[in-house]
């Protein structure tokens, strides 16, 4: 019952503030960082990281047999 209620409740709130829409956008935005660039780098230290990893690994089996 008590769930009951507090959905209800909930439901109200939700309803009385979605007739306001969103907040308009800040003009003042400050530095943007952009995301595409040096994306090589991270590529590149992603293969290296690959192959040590497959290195280390190889080398551990190799010593065992």
């Amino acid at each position: 019952m008590v769930s009951l209620i507090y959905s209800f409740i909930m439901l109200a709130i939700q309803s009385a503030s979605a007739g306001q829409g969103p907040p308009p956008p800040s003009q003042n935005r400050g530095g943007q960082l952009p995301i595409d660039d040096h994306l090589w780098i991270l590529i590149v230290l992603g293969i290296l990281f690959g192959a040590y990893i497959l290195f280390k690994r190889n080398r551990s089996t190799n010593k065992a047999s």
